[in-house]
């Protein structure tokens, strides 16, 4: 088991909802940071949509484990319910935060470009928790219970 793996492994809900809410507060408070240099609407793929793809699918897998039950399920199954839920939640957190950076007194600007890479990253970020939670849980299963 490699370092990550017992990080990980050592954390528990708690420690992962402080986590998404500290990412959370981090979003924002990186949205409110002035930024004259920026663009007013670039569809291009720069920087800045690499940053937004990063950060919201860092707010998916973080809220995605704060909202998980420490205990497991066996057998284990997608909660598409917190899936979907994350996935609404993220959505209007993009569109929402687009228009906060529209009435905020300082050098911000919306663009629909940052929501749609927000959006990506929800679902990059859902789908990479998605993938990890069910080999870790497979890997975790004893051989007879998965013979069935």
């Amino acid at each position: 088991m490699n370092w990550l793996s017992r990080l990980l492994r050592s954390l528990d809900t708690r420690h992962y909802l402080i986590l998404a809410a500290l990412w959370t507060a981090g979003i924002i408070v990186a949205l409110t940071i002035p930024a004259p240099g920026l663009p007013k609407v670039d569809p291009s793929l720069t920087l800045d949509k690499f940053a937004h793809v990063i950060l919201f699918g860092g707010l998916a897998i973080f809220w995605m484990r704060a909202l998980r039950p420490d205990e497991p399920r066996v057998p284990w199954t997608i909660p598409w319910r917190r899936v979907r839920n994350l996935f609404l939640g993220g959505l209007l957190f993009a569109v929402g935060s687009e228009f906060y950076q529209l009435i905020i007194p300082f050098k911000r600007s919306a663009d629909p470009y940052d929501a749609l890479a927000d959006v990506v990253g929800l679902v990059l970020g859902l789908g990479t928790y998605l993938l990890y939670r069910s080999r870790t849980v497979e890997s975790n299963e004893e051989p007879a219970a998965r013979e069935g």
